[in-house]
């Protein structure tokens, strides 16, 4: 099937008048990475073989700053073939004195002819700082009631949450079971089996086996070097309880005026549950000696009803990217940067109770996708007295958000706003 793709391929080539060049790879964006001074950090860069030839080998140039840092030959075994990719895994030591530095990483030659590639370079940042800030690590399990050996997971979910608590961000995201939102889709389809998980939306999964994830997130908050971190808390709006009001706090360990990182917002529910088969959970575990030590599971049938399930994802903002303009592209090192969003959970059918939700807020680098930092909460009851109540509003240098979280310029209907980060009615 490949080699008739190929073939399709360089036949319509040569229809439409133009060739694939024979040498050509392009290197992907390799985005900001943290290191301690007098450390050094690795970063894996992709190559994609864009020609026709195999790569058996790549030289490349890296520059700092503007200024010459390496040029090496880089061997591939096996090569890489055309249209797949391979990695090349750069060391960067950190600098002298705490400061952003830009890298450019350029693919020149392939296989000892030049690059064709109209992209051949890409750009990152290096940023040495002085101190590690706390890091709270994203797992996000991938499970389904239909998958016998999702228990497993399910099993290093719950212990995780018993050894870590809030020192570390649990979701778990359902697919083809009574669970399952849409809102999670694009995420969903990284997935190549189950059960299995992503730390911080790494670019490998892991599976979800208790000791495995305690070897991720302890790796993770020892050694992981954030970018910044992030505190959440959250209120109802109103005594319906149908708009949570979401506050954070954001800080940097650098200083940058061309930022690129947003913030998103996760809804999680504990204690879902249900009757019929499509809440059985299927369980290879049952009487299956490799799992003695995961005795619930173990003693349990091969189908398991009045399961409740945890940390189940119900809806979500800004999930991939983050919400436009929660974060300020200009920011100084240590600055406390506040955004608030209004959070309605209309037509969120999956949420069963309001009394078990939390909120999950994600800090991701828009460039790579990747999380930098969480943090979590509960979400305190509707409090009308510490809403403060004013005539009127008429802007200015007021920063405002509506209900549904959009920036607005002004009071102009009657109702709740979110002004300089406090809770205001327009009456």
């Amino acid at each position: 099937m490949k080699k008739t793709i190929t073939l399709f391929v360089a036949l319509l080539a040569a229809f439409c008048g133009y060739a694939q060049d024979k040498n050509s790879a392009r290197p992907s964006n390799f985005g900001t990475t943290i290191v301690l001074k007098g450390k050094t950090v690795k970063v894996p860069i992709t190559i994609t073989n864009t020609g026709t030839n195999v790569i058996n080998n790549l030289m490349y140039e890296l520059t700092s700053d503007g200024g010459n840092l390496e040029k090496k030959l880089v061997k591939f075994d096996p090569a890489i073939k055309s249209g797949e990719k391979g990695r090349v895994t750069l060391t960067f030591k950190a600098d002298e004195e705490c400061r952003k530095s830009e890298k450019v990483f350029t693919i020149t030659r392939l296989n000892s002819v030049a690059n064709a590639s109209e992209q051949k370079s890409t750009t990152g940042t290096i940023v040495t700082i002085l101190e590690k800030p706390v890091v709270t690590p994203l797992i996000e399990e991938y499970t389904g009631t239909w998958c016998g050996w999702c228990p497993v997971g399910f099993d290093g979910m719950e212990r995780a949450h018993e050894t870590y608590g809030e020192k570390v961000s649990l979701i778990a995201i359902h697919s083809g079971d009574v669970m399952e939102s849409n809102e999670f889709q694009n995420l969903i389809k990284r997935v190549g089996g189950y059960p299995s998980a992503f730390i911080d939306r790494g670019d490998e999964d892991i599976y979800p086996s208790a000791g495995e994830l305690k070897k991720q997130i302890n790796n993770d908050i020892n050694n992981k070097i954030a970018a910044g971190t992030i505190q959440v808390s959250a209120s109802w709006a109103n005594a319906a309880k149908s708009t949570i009001m979401i506050d954070t706090k954001t800080s940097f360990v650098y200083s940058d005026d061309n930022a690129n990182y947003g913030i998103g917002f996760v809804l999680t529910q504990d204690g879902m549950k249900g009757s019929g088969s499509s809440w059985a959970q299927a369980n290879n575990l049952s009487g299956n000696g490799s799992y003695a030590s995961i005795p619930f599971w173990y003693n349990a049938p091969s189908k398991v009803t009045g399961v409740e399930f945890n940390h189940v994802g119900v809806a979500a903002w800004g999930l991939e990217n983050g919400m436009k303009g929660s974060v300020s592209p200009v920011f100084q090192a240590c600055e406390e940067l506040q955004y608030s969003y209004n959070a309605s959970i209309a037509g969120k059918t999956l949420i069963q109770n309001k009394n078990k939700l939390n909120v999950i807020a994600l800090l991701i680098d828009r460039s790579t996708g990747a999380i930098v930092n969480t943090a979590q909460t509960t979400i305190d009851d509707y409090n009308p007295t510490g809403i403060m109540g004013i005539q009127g509003v008429q802007g200015g240098q007021e920063i405002i958000y509506d209900l549904s979280g959009r920036k607005v310029n002004s009071l102009t209907k009657k109702g709740l706003y979110i002004v300089n980060g406090r809770k205001v009615i327009k009456r």
